[in-house]
């Protein structure tokens, strides 16, 4: 597979490196004119029809910008490939969907269901029977006990931790260290042990 990587930040740096190391050949970095001139060693282009490309993969942090680069790059003919570090450990009964990521150390405990377009990113842990929503992001070192629900979009803070079967809600923000014990709103900013909602976010729909 020759995979291009839409971005060319800090996430492409860890998207690039993972898929190094899963033997992908990464062909190219796309990113605006006037940025970085590699990312790991792979070179920064502005736009991914300069090279011959099987696959693409957007490692871009923020959700919305995610979600919209990979409607634009899907709409464009490219097929989105999923990237999963070889330390991470993934259940062979868990889904994971085209386009996303799982970095180091995560771990994908039997049954959970990973979305398109999501990061799991370095050493968080979705248990059992989780079902994670497109272009979510599940950030580093949080956990997510069993059959825990996360919605389309919604950014699950580092080291945040979710009790067994809550919900989470769309497009919603779990703060850094947040324990959720129990369902959560769509489109709200979510902080505390517990976590309650504590504003809309601002870019909700």
């Amino acid at each position: 597979m020759r995979l291009i990587v839409i971005g060319a930040g800090g996430h492409a740096k860890v998207v690039v490196d993972a898929a190094l190391a899963r033997g992908i050949s990464v062909v190219g970095a796309v990113a605006e004119s006037g940025a970085v001139t590699d990312v790991g060693g792979v070179p920064v282009i502005t736009d991914a029809a300069q090279v011959a490309a099987d696959a693409f993969i957007v490692a871009v942090g923020d959700n919305r910008a995610r979600a919209a680069l990979f409607v634009e790059y899907a709409a464009r003919g490219f097929v989105p490939a999923a990237v999963v570090h070889p330390s991470a450990i993934v259940a062979t009964s868990a889904e994971i969907a085209p386009g996303a990521f799982i970095a180091a150390g995560a771990v994908v405990n039997p049954d959970a269901r990973i979305g398109a377009n999501v990061i799991l990113n370095t050493g968080c842990t979705v248990d059992h029977d989780c079902v994670i929503g497109e272009n979510a992001h599940v950030g580093p070192g949080a956990n997510l006990c069993g059959g825990v629900s996360v919605g389309e979009g919604a950014l699950i803070g580092v080291g945040a931790c979710a009790m067994p079967r809550v919900a989470i809600g769309a497009w919603s923000v779990v703060g850094a260290g947040s324990a959720v014990t129990s369902d959560l709103p769509d489109g709200m900013v979510c902080v505390g042990v517990p976590s309650r909602p504590l504003h809309p976010v601002k870019d909700a729909t």
